[in-house]
Formats: structure tokens, sequence, C-alpha cells
């Protein structure tokens, strides 16, 4: 069994593995790969029917090295929505088309393997339907992400009041982070407050920023958790660029399947 830390996908899947969470899954997967570099997003306006309207776009910024398979897929997604613009909408709607609606699909492919290898889940097989059970190390697993999730809520608020605080216990949630939405609402504050305590060191963006070669996943420690190289711009692209992601979803009639606190929403 891995000892490594979970994957967001893996956490996501996880906290019920036999829903399958794929589209929760997706959704934390892309922003993983934004707040390392793979990803960029920017935010654009185009005409409306009354007033201009702000439109998200994603476009790949490093070639990544050891990428696993789910985000070969994903970025694949993304290349292809380029042709069409590259909106985010457009990622989250071709994400159904490959995956299902809601994405099922992506979870049963990639991360419910993953997990079975990992010796955190069991696969039973009645007929033609599979399920899935948490194995011992696996119920273990999924209380750490159930009560990094609760944090992530605390952690949410306290933003508001004491950024500095928020931000040293950001970075202990590791890439749980990215699955929390009240957490990730909370960006802007916490990258701030990142940035103030790496104080102009160069290696604010420990494991994020890629180099000339490309983010190299081998050697990304996922306990990790830091904004401190993002601007305000970026992160306000991503609240742009997830709200048309969740657009996309809904449209498609899936869900983007979020979380807070441990539960779904």
């Amino acid at each position: 069994m891995s000892d490594a830390p979970l994957t967001p996908a893996e956490a996501a899947v996880l906290l019920a593995p036999n829903l399958g969470n794929g589209a929760a899954a997706v959704k934390a997967t892309l922003l993983f790969l934004l707040v390392t570099g793979v990803l960029r997003m920017e935010t654009i306006e185009e005409p409306g029917v009354f007033r201009r309207r702000k439109v998200a776009r994603l476009k790949i910024a490093a070639a990544p090295k050891n990428p696993p398979p789910e985000v070969v897929a994903l970025l694949d997604l993304v290349r292809a929505a380029k042709a069409e613009g590259g909106k985010v909408k457009d990622v989250a709607k071709r994400a159904q088309k490959a995956f299902g609606a809601g994405c099922p699909q992506f979870s049963v492919k990639f991360i419910l393997p993953a997990l079975v290898a990992r010796g955190l889940l069991t696969e039973n097989k009645i007929l033609f339907v599979k399920t899935f059970r948490l194995t011992t190390e696996g119920r273990r697993a999924q209380a750490r992400v159930k009560s990094d999730l609760a944090k992530a809520g605390e952690i949410a608020r306290l933003a508001q009041s004491d950024p500095r605080q928020a931000a040293a216990l950001a970075k202990t949630l590791g890439v749980h982070a990215l699955l929390s939405d009240k957490l990730t609402k909370q960006f802007k504050p916490l990258a701030e407050a990142m940035r103030k305590q790496h104080s102009g060191d160069s290696a604010a963006a420990d494991g994020f920023a890629s180099s000339g070669g490309g983010f190299d996943f081998s050697h990304f420690d996922l306990g990790g958790f830091d904004l401190g190289h993002f601007d305000a711009s970026a992160i306000d692209a991503i609240h742009t660029g997830f709200d048309s992601f969740d657009a996309g979803f809904s449209d498609g009639g899936g869900h983007s399947g979020g979380h807070d606190g441990g539960g779904h929403h």
C-alpha cells in the first residue's frame, strides 16, 4: 500500500466511493493544475446582449513531466477546447461528453482503480454491478479528508479576521484545501498572507512554479499548499472560471460536486 498523500481527485472520490464524485474529482484536478502552474486561466470580456461579459479561458502554461493518466486526459480536453476558444465552460461540457453526465467514468477509469491499488478500497462485483468498500486504511484516510474539510471551513472563516493565521493553517491541509468551496473562495486573502510570509524569498513558489522544462509531477509534494506566487488577477480569474465550470456542468445536467466540512453540497 502506498503511503503517498492522496491526489485531490483521490480525496474527492474517497469521500463517497460508490457515488463516484467524478465532477468533483475533475474540478479538483483542474484546480490543482492551476495552482501548480501547469494551467493558466485568463479572463476576457466579450460582447453580450445588453453589456459586455467576463469569460474565463483555460490554457496549458507548462508542458508537464510524468503526469498521471487522469491529468493527461484532462489536458487533452483543454487542448481540444482551445480550438473553440478555450472557454472553461466548454472544458466542462467536453468533460461530460467524455466521461458522462457528472463525469462518473472519470472516477471509474482513473481514480477508483488507483484507490484499490493503494489498498484503500476493495472491489466487489455482483453480476454486472461493482461496488467499493473502504478498507481499514481507507476508513482512516477518509476520516483524515473529512477532518481536513472541517478545518477548511474554519480556516475560511478565519481568513477574514486573521489571514496570516489562516494561511499558516491552510498549509497543513495539503491539497485537501482544494476540495472546499468555502476555502477556495478565500484564496485571495490567503495568497496575500502567504506572499507576506515569504517576504520576497525566491522559494515562494516551492514546488509550484514550473521550470523551463515543465512541471514535474514526480517531484511535487502533495502535502504542500502554497498560493504565495499567485497574484490577485490570477485568483480573480479562478473565481470567474470556476463559476463558469459549475455552470457548464449545470447546463449538461451534472454537478461540480464541491465539498465543505466533510459533506456534500
